[in-house]
């Protein structure tokens, strides 16, 4: 991006440019959705983009009365803010009372036309311009009608039914509702400061403070209050306890000043710069009697805040330009399906992924290959074969990352699947895991097993998929590109949050493999969170490259770990009615496989059940222990989607509904 200051720095000879204009206080998501349309015009014209904005903002000028409109940004930050995008030009334009005085046509034509060439103008719905704000969209569109230029109007953008505004953004913050302000700014509201002395009392009282100089200017700044906040230093965010106010328990009169407790922070940072970014408001500024009882409130303010910054974790990632990914293969003795498809994996990876691979005590020649051939990737060796869930879980706990992409080594990719992931699990804080179209390597047409297009689950808790029930896999006809949420995500091509992944506990590692990912993704969902399909996103899958699919030790898995699922995720009150129809119908599935001359499977389902009866009461342990888990990873109320609200095998083999499509919609919540 390159910097240009209205009557400093000559303007270039544009050519093509894709142009729009506005104070942009807060470059909120509106102002972001109008700099993503500019810069794709600009592609399109094999332009520029071209960024007008104004220094000061308008409203100061206009008001006459310095002070009387506090911003959500700084010249400087706003600066800051459009470097992170992918414009070519920023044009900061001093505003004065002459420039104000502009006829509406003379600002198009002398100042817009004249300087800028724009071959488009993009603008929002409610721009205006000109003496007196009298110019609008109409005139626009008669310059446009023209030929003078392309008009593209942007319409109002909305959260939650709010409309998104900076004069919106303002009065949460100035309501306290920080919530809404992050949710419309699309990041947390920010201030930055330098670090002065104050007078050492929190260090006194065991909660040390550094002091912030604010630069005088039009700011917004928070209400007086405590509020949990994070403190970047050093490109790190650091948690921490923010405070506002005149220090009431400690006298009367006293200045106002803007305190940050750095938790778990050591080092000298006098004279250094922190940007502080408001996360939630706590409680208000108040007067205590004595110091201890200060003291007191300071610990119950703590604990607040430990939970509010522990619940914002979980959805950081969301707020983040560019987060970070990890693309993570566990392996097992798979050199030859390294040798297969990790070449094109490798080629496609985006700039912000990096590839692991988390080895579980292979005794090929698995790692010698990737130490020779792909040096770049990095390697996480353990000592023995723990299985998909525990060795996942060992594995990334030595990744950090905002986003886990879990994969198959059996994965074959065409093209960039990633990224489609992204955009979907950032289009919403709550979304934490998203699979894409999981298809056949060995019938490219078809879907796979394993996930097909999206899992789902019966009220008995048997699991099938958009794409596959029971054992009927569809041709991809195109039956389901349309993205939704789902109950399950495969663990064949899986993305999903780094931070609700550990903070749930990750895979339960007594599973060892098969339908962990069900059990993870039902947790998720109790916790409030999304899961999702996305059929942008594209994969090829072998399918029982390691495990067929009609091995006996794959079906006591499935029987065993789904009977765990169930009883962890469902109330006990609902486990005596569900768990005797399950007997009830696992009994008959297996004498099914008897009948067939399958009378190893029979075992294998007993066998399951054997295990789960004599489990029952660690089973009761490690509910409570998931409980608590979920709970204290809340980030909403829990809302399951995905459920058939009836039977798998009552729609399949009564009413002959063996694909998806075929079942009523207002079956599947």
């Amino acid at each position: 991006m390159k910097l240009i200051h209205f009557g400093q720095d000559p303007i270039p000879s544009f050519k093509n440019s894709a142009v729009t204009i506005g104070a942009f206080d807060g470059f909120h998501k509106a102002h972001q959705e109008i700099i993503n349309q500019l810069i794709i015009q600009a592609k399109v014209n094999q332009g520029e983009s071209v960024v007008i904005t104004f220094d000061p903002h308008p409203k100061i000028v206009l008001d006459h009365l310095k002070g009387s409109k506090q911003l959500l940004s700084s010249k400087d930050e706003k600066i800051q803010l459009f470097s992170l995008s992918e414009i070519d030009y920023l044009v900061i334009v001093p505003f004065n009372l002459e420039f104000s005085q502009l006829i509406p046509e003379e600002y198009v034509e002398n100042f817009l036309i004249r300087y800028f060439n724009p071959h488009t103008l993009i603008i929002g719905f409610d721009h205006r311009f000109g003496i007196n704000s009298t110019g609008d969209i109409q005139l626009l569109r008669q310059y446009a009608d023209n030929g003078s230029f392309k008009l593209i109007e942007i319409n109002k953008k909305e959260e939650n039914n709010i409309k998104i505004s900076s004069s919106g953004i303002r009065k949460a913050i100035m309501d306290n509702d920080y919530k809404t302000a992050t949710q419309q700014l699309g990041r947390p509201y920010h201030f930055s400061g330098k670090v002065v002395r104050g007078k050492q009392i929190g260090s006194t009282i065991g909660y040390p403070t550094a002091n912030l100089e604010i630069a005088a200017g039009e700011k917004l700044l928070p209400n007086p209050g405590i509020y949990a906040a994070l403190a970047n230093y050093n490109e790190t965010d650091y948690n921490a306890m923010l405070y506002v106010g005149t220090r009431p328990t400690l006298g009367d009169n006293l200045n106002q000043t803007i305190e940050i407790h750095l938790i778990d922070f050591e080092g000298y940072i006098y004279g250094d710069n922190l940007e502080v970014k408001i996360v939630s408001f706590i409680r208000p500024d108040q007067h205590f009697e004595n110091i201890n009882k200060l003291v007191d409130q300071i610990k119950k303010d703590r604990s607040a805040i430990d939970l509010e910054l522990g619940k914002f974790h979980l959805t950081y990632p969301y707020y983040k330009n560019v987060p970070s990914v990890a693309v993570v293969i566990l392996n097992f003795n798979g050199e030859n399906y390294l040798k297969k498809y990790l070449p094109n994996l490798f080629s496609i990876l985006p700039p912000y992924a990096k590839l692991y691979v988390v080895d579980n005590a292979s005794t090929d020649e698995s790692i010698n290959f990737l130490q020779y051939n792909y040096p770049e990737v990095k390697r996480i060796i353990l000592q023995k074969n723990y299985g998909f869930a525990e060795g996942y879980n060992r594995g990334l706990r030595q990744i950090n990352a905002d986003y886990y992409l879990l994969m198959n080594s059996d994965i074959e990719v065409k093209n960039d699947f990633i990224t489609p992931l992204i955009q979907r699990i950032k289009s919403d804080p709550l979304n934490m895991a998203v699979q894409g179209k999981i298809k056949s390597l060995r019938q490219p047409d078809f879907f796979e097993y394993a996930g097909a297009a999206g899992g789902l689950m019966d009220l008995l808790g048997y699991t099938f998929a958009y794409g596959r029930m029971l054992s009927h896999v569809e041709k991809d006809e195109g039956q389901y590109n349309i993205a939704k949420e789902i109950f399950w995500s495969s663990g064949a091509a899986m993305l999903v949050n780094a931070a609700m992944f550990k903070s749930l506990g990750g895979f339960d590692v007594d599973y060892f493999a098969h339908q962990e990912e069900v059990d993870l993704c039902w947790r998720i969902q109790r916790a409030g969170g999304k899961i999702w399909y996305e059929p942008k996103s594209e994969v090829y899958h072998l399918g029982g490259g390691t495990l067929e699919y009609q091995n006996p030790n794959k079906l006591y898995l499935n029987f065993k770990n789904n009977l765990c699922t169930l009883f962890k995720n469902v109330p006990y009150i609902y486990l005596i009615a569900l768990l005797p129809l399950r007997f009830i119908l696992d009994f008959l599935i297996a004498v099914k496989y008897l009948v067939t001359g399958e009378p190893k499977l029979t075992i294998k389902v007993l066998e399951a059940y054997l295990n789960s009866i004599v489990s029952t009461f660690y089973l009761m342990h490690k509910k409570d222990r998931s409980n608590i888990k979920i709970e204290n990873s809340s980030i909403a109320p829990g809302q399951i989607k995905g459920i058939l609200n009836g039977s798998l095998f009552i729609h399949y083999y009564l009413f002959d509904n063996t694909t998806v499509n075929k079942i009523n919609e207002h079956y599947i919540e």
